[in-house]
């Protein structure tokens, strides 16, 4: 096995994309290392890939592509305007609005902070923010992405604990709220500190017109959530309805898409949903291998030798997803990890809901976090802000992230409270 993470981690030092890095190390491992046929890894690639649960997978990519073709970002961002106003700092309120509305619909973090930072940190600069701050905040409030239903995300580690699409989705409400009012708390206490622009004065006509515009682009998220969480439809059924109506709504309602421009939507979706699933794949034979080598009982064992705390083991497993995330893609660290601990999981008492959203919460920071940080580099390459810029805006981000972490950590009631009110309606 340590031959298998380290030419894994070699090759990654090379230079090696992470899908290749584990699809090759983990051949030549079975070559080497073991009496197992090569056809075992084309086997476990192509079993990796095949689940029912990723079926919602380009569904959610491609509504989130409609979305931002169709130009619904831009209503949903002249609505927070319009009702924000003029609070001391208020482009960054929008920013942390439009995000959490954007998240209702795309899923994914790379995806809202590219849709909204491309319009937003521009906007910012010319109002007299920060370059570095523009960006920072958009990278960090787009963290909701995956958090908020419906989730990339919380699809991904479904297809490989078992656990309830419908149910992580529930639970990842109150921590996306969560998280929303706690960017918005370091939003205003940056705006006091650093003395920000005020927003503009409220206008009623303009609040109209805007919710006006932006009224079909918020049925969006109404339908996929109600959908789902009133046990209506599945995940899957409700990103195919997410795209039926994005359809209806750029094509019939805002005009703004055109029939032309579909094949390149459908292009750059399969294109993200081929990188997305091929990850998952070589991931997926990846922590085959290493769970065929780790001894399930001695695993608990290492962990209860460790400690006998559920708390402390939190904490160890908090620590492992956080130096993970610095030089995995979250995708990755969840298909090799997730096998590995659900025995651990259940010895210690853990739900593995609950842990879920500790889970992708923790993958958020990582994809704050050098060297591999997706989403400064993302926000760098649509704005032009260097990534050493935006990093010195981060710590107050990376502190609030922290502190959400260990209470959803440690409040386990604020991911399965509506979980459990749900009365066994989620499909």
């Amino acid at each position: 096995m340590i031959l298998l993470i380290g030419l894994m981690l070699a090759l990654m030092l090379l230079g090696m994309p992470i899908a290749h890095a584990m699809g090759a190390s983990a051949l030549v491992y079975v070559v080497t290392c073991t009496d197992l046929s090569p056809m075992l890894v084309a086997q476990r690639i192509c079993v990796g890939a095949d689940s029912m649960v990723l079926l919602a997978l380009p569904f959610f990519l491609l509504a989130g592509e409609i979305m931002n073709a169709a130009g619904i970002t831009q209503r949903l961002t002249r609505l927070a305007l319009a009702i924000i106003g003029k609070p001391r700092g208020g482009l960054a309120y929008v920013v942390v609005a439009v995000n959490m509305l954007v998240a209702m619909v795309s899923g994914a973090a790379i995806a809202s902070a590219a849709a909204v930072g491309s319009t937003m940190v521009p906007m910012m600069t010319a109002k007299g923010y920060p370059k570095g701050y523009a960006a920072a905040l958009n990278a960090a409030a787009a963290t909701m992405g995956p958090i908020i239903p419906p989730s990339v995300g919380f699809i991904i580690y479904a297809s490989v604990s078992g656990a309830s699409v419908g149910k992580l989705f529930l639970a990842g409400t109150l921590p996306g709220i969560l998280l929303a009012v706690l960017t918005l708390v370091v939003c205003a206490w940056i705006a006091r500190r650093d003395g920000h622009p005020a927003g503009e004065p409220r206008n009623r006509r303009e609040i109209l017109a805007s919710l006006r515009s932006a009224a079909p682009a918020l049925l969006m998220p109404v339908i996929i959530l109600g959908g789902i969480f009133g046990g209506l439809v599945t995940p899957t059924e409700a990103g195919a309805l997410a795209v039926a109506y994005g359809l209806v709504a750029g094509l019939g309602i805002y005009r703004t898409l055109k029939w032309r421009d579909l094949p390149a939507i459908l292009l750059v979706t399969a294109r993200r949903t081929a990188a997305i699933m091929f990850i998952m794949a070589c991931a997926s034979c990846f922590g085959f291998l290493i769970t065929r080598e780790v001894d399930a009982g001695a695993f608990i064992g290492l962990f209860q030798s460790l400690t006998s705390s559920r708390a402390i083991l939190l904490l160890l497993l908090i620590g492992l997803i956080l130096v993970l995330g610095t030089v995995m893609e979250g995708g990755s660290i969840m298909i090799i990890l997730t096998p590995l601990l659900l025995p651990v999981l259940a010895a210690y008492g853990i739900d593995i809901v609950h842990f879920g959203v500790v889970f992708q919460m923790g993958i958020m920071i990582g994809l704050l976090t050098p060297p591999v940080g997706m989403l400064l580099f993302v926000l760098a390459g649509t704005t032009g802000v260097p990534v050493k810029t935006i990093l010195r805006h981060m710590t107050p981000f990376y502190a609030m992230l922290v502190v959400l972490l260990l209470i959803l950590a440690f409040v386990p009631d604020l991911s399965l409270a509506l979980v459990q009110g749900s009365g066994g309606r989620l499909k």
